[in-house]
Order: structure tokens, then C-alpha cells, then sequence
């Protein structure tokens, strides 16, 4: 954790300086402590200042987590979301900028792209060229290789840090702070589900042309989870010139986010239990086979034909409306026929001798039981519901990755790699288990 001692404006009046302020920085979270007299404890949008070490800042949407009181009075403590450092931003959604500039490590170890190279006893700097991973209408990205030098006398030695940095760049207008933004978090998304690497970001740079850049420090530039040996793994080479495509689909098919973030949350949240993480699979599945693969049980003029007869039948009038309430969506699939299918890509993970038609009734009985707590015969035990998840998870990402574009040949590759991977893992455990 860093600290740092300065001063702000005043939040309250936009006029006074507060003084004695400390900020402190760490990897996880931004807080700001400082005195006051004003008994308001709300929320505060922006906080402007300059500190030791670090200069102009602004902070933006503060909350306020403690107080306390002393002889010197009420002491505020509040939780801050975005750091900006190298200038004073009044209206942050009022701040445009020509590009960002972003370095993740994780990108390095997936790219392999790397500018240092070593010959024997030496070591040298090569130009690479940047590679333009996407292109739209109104801006780039771009992925490069960057390095960091830093030298201590006084042990005689230079260190050379590599990473990769991304590049969004403006095309026509500039584009303000908070669409950026927006555009780095969904593209952290899609690194993630493609490479299984690391996406936190290590250093975030807004820039204006013949301006001082203006860096943030911000709670979403951790990571958004830590790699799994069972998650599918795409290589940068395997993907490189399709890319461009790929990203455009997942800005395009905004219906798929919502089936990766179920995915996504135990990545995030570690105390999500079993239960939790293979109901969210079930919905993730269910969610995005309604909006890429649905279809209707009977045709349109039938299906009307069938209801209207249903409902004439019925003289009860508040049990005529119920049934008609019913009835809204019982021309689509059944959570079964939904798994049906994907059943050719379960058939691909599980393993041989299991029969895929009694696990995915299995899946449909368990995924049953939790939200209705009804019959609880056949269903999966803590132990089976982990590797369930683990199973639909994959269908969910390797049918993200069609609707993405990715060729089917890579695809059939990682069902079975991951598979075997899930199998594998599934048998030591299992083991482990019965000797215990």
C-alpha cells in the first residue's frame, strides 16, 4: 500500500482547502481520509486535490465507509472507484480524449510478443511493428510490445520489465472517458474467456493531443479472475488474423454477455458456493440457447389455433386469465430439449462410458430440485453438481466461441483437450475422496 499526504477543495463549498488529507493506494482499493466539520456523510461525485509524490489528482464517485470523532474533531473516511492522476477533472463525463494506452501482463504471456532479445552474453531492443487486432468505424486497437529500465547503482544492475500494451485510438471525434471505459471492460471479457490468462491491468494512460497524459488507478483494473487448468485456452497464433472479426462479434452480439457474466461471477466471487455456481451455469446455458438457438414447438398459426381452443374450453373467467398467463411461453423449449441440443458437445466432454442422455436428465433434475425443492431422486451430489458446472460451462464458452466466429476445427480440438482435462481432474479427485 502506498500513502500519501496533501490537500483537496473542499467537497461541501468547491472553495475552502482541507489540509493534513491522506490517500492511501493499494492493489485492491483507493481510500481517502481527511478532517471536517460538516456532519453531511453523503456519497461525494468528484474530489479534487494535490499530493506529495503523486500531484494533481481527482478522485470520482467517493464513498463513505467510517467516521470518527476525536479531539480534533470528525475524521471522514471514504472508498474511491476511479483515481485520476495528472490533472483536475471537475465533470468527468464532460473529459474527452484522442486515445488510451493500457499495459496487461497477461497479454504478454498469451501474445508472446516481445521486443527484448537475447544473443549469447547480449541483449537488445528490436523495433516490432504494432499489430492492429481491430478496426471500426470510430477507432483501433492496437497491441505492442513495451518494456520498462530501471537501474541501481548501487548493485550494479539494470532490470528489464516486458509487458503489452493496448491502444485504443479515436478515429474521428474523441471519445469520452467513461465510453473507454466501458470499451477496456468488455474487452477484458473477451481476452479472458479466449486466452485463460490474467487480464488485471497495470498501468491505465488517458491522452489529448500536445497534452500530459492523465492516469488512472481504478477498482476494475484487477483482474477478473484467475486461470483455470480446466478452462478451454485459445493460443494468440491460433486466433491472430481472425481477430478482427471476433472482437466486432462481441461488440455486436450484445446477447451473449449476459450468459458469460453468469459464467464469469465465480471467477470473480470465490465464496460462491456449488449450488450457486451450477444454477448460474443452468441459466447461462438456458439464456443463451433462448437467444442464439430457440425455435418454436409448433408454427405460428398452429400454435395460436391450439391456444384459442384451449382457452374456449375454459368458462371459469380468473382461470381462463391464469391459463392464458401460462401459455405465454409454452411453444419454446423445455430446459431439457434446450440441453438436447448441445447434446453432440456434451458427447465430446464427457466421458465414454457415461450415457449423455441420463446425464443431461440428471442436470435437468438437480437444476430442478434446487429451485423448486421438489423430488430429489437422481439428482447430482455437491461432489457431480462441481463437474456438471464445470461441463455446462465449457458447452456455454466453446458455443460463445462459434457465435464468435471461431473456426470449427479449433473448436472440436478444445472439446476434447478440455475434456480430458475435466475427466482427468474428476477421476484423481474422486479417488482422493474414497481413500479419505
Amino acid at each position: 500500500m502506498e500513502n500519501y499526504i496533501g490537500k483537496i477543495v473542499s467537497p461541501y463549498n468547491k472553495v475552502d482547502f482541507i489540509d493534513s488529507v491522506r490517500l492511501s493506494i493499494s492493489q485492491d482499493n483507493i481510500e481517502i481520509e481527511f478532517p471536517s466539520t460538516e456532519r453531511n456523510f453523503n456519497n461525494i461525485k468528484t474530489i479534487i486535490g494535490i499530493f506529495n509524490g503523486i500531484g494533481k489528482i481527482t478522485l470520482v464517485n467517493c464513498q463513505n465507509t467510517a467516521r470518527s470523532s476525536g479531539a480534533g474533531g470528525i475524521i471522514k473516511k471514504y472508498n474511491v472507484e476511479y483515481l485520476f492522476k495528472g490533472g483536475h477533472i471537475h465533470k468527468p463525463e464532460s473529459i474527452y480524449f484522442d486515445n488510451v494506452n493500457i499495459k496487461m501482463s497477461g497479454l504478454l504471456d498469451w501474445t508472446k510478443i516481445s521486443s527484448i532479445n537475447f544473443t549469447g552474453k547480449d541483449l537488445s531492443i528490436k523495433k516490432v511493428k504494432r499489430i492492429t487486432i481491430y478496426k471500426s468505424d470510430n477507432y483501433t486497437i492496437e497491441i505492442f510490445p513495451s518494456h520498462n529500465i530501471s537501474l541501481k547503482r548501487e548493485f550494479n544492475e539494470i532490470n528489464f520489465k516486458e509487458n503489452i500494451g493496448l491502444k485504443i485510438s479515436s478515429l474521428n471525434k474523441d471519445i469520452n472517458v467513461w465510453d473507454y471505459l466501458h470499451l477496456i471492460k468488455e474487452l477484458k471479457k473477451i481476452f479472458f474467456i479466449l486466452s485463460n490468462r490474467d487480464t488485471k491491468i497495470d498501468d491505465t494512460t488517458f491522452n489529448r493531443k500536445e497534452e500530459l497524459g492523465i492516469t488512472l488507478f481504478w477498482a476494475g483494473s484487477n483482474s477478473l479472475g484467475s486461470p483455470s487448468y480446466i478452462n478451454p485456452k485459445i493460443t494468440f497464433e491460433d486466433i491472430k488474423l481472425e481477430l478482427n472479426e471476433i472482437i466486432h462479434n462481441w461488440f455486436d452480439k450484445k446477447d451473449l454477455h449476459t450468459s458469460i457474466e453468469l459464467i464469469l461471477e465465480k471467477t470473480i466471487n470465490t465464496q460462491l458456493s456449488y449450488e450457486n455456481y451450477f444454477l448460474n451455469n443452468c441459466f447461462a446455458i438456458e439464456t443463451l440457447h433462448r437467444r442464439f438457438n430457440n425455435y418454436k414447438l409448433f408454427d405460428k398459426s398452429e400454435f395460436k389455433s391450439i391456444k384459442e381452443n384451449i382457452l374456449k374450453s375454459i368458462e371459469n373467467n380468473d382461470l381462463r386469465k391464469l391459463i392464458e398467463n401460462n401459455l405465454a411461453h409454452i411453444n419454446e423449449p423445455n430446459f431439457r430439449n434446450r440441453l438436447t441440443n448441445y447434446e453432440a458437445d456434451f458427447s465430446h466432454l464427457l466421458p465414454e462410458n457415461q450415457n449423455v442422455k441420463n446425464y443431461i436428465s440428471k442436470i435437468v433434475k438437480t437444476r430442478n430440485y434446487l429451485v423448486h425443492r421438489g423430488n430429489s431422486k437422481n439428482i447430482f451430489d455437491e461432489f457431480d453438481m462441481l463437474y456438471a458446472s464445470f461441463f455446462i460451462e465449457t458447452v456455454v464458452k466453446i458455443n460463445v466461441y462459434r457465435i464468435l466466429g471461431i473456426k470449427n476445427k479449433l473448436i472440436e480440438k478444445l472439446l476434447i483437450e478440455t475434456g480430458e482435462k475435466i475427466n482427468s481432474l474428476y477421476q484423481s479427485n474422486d479417488r482422493m475422496r474414497f481413500e479419505d
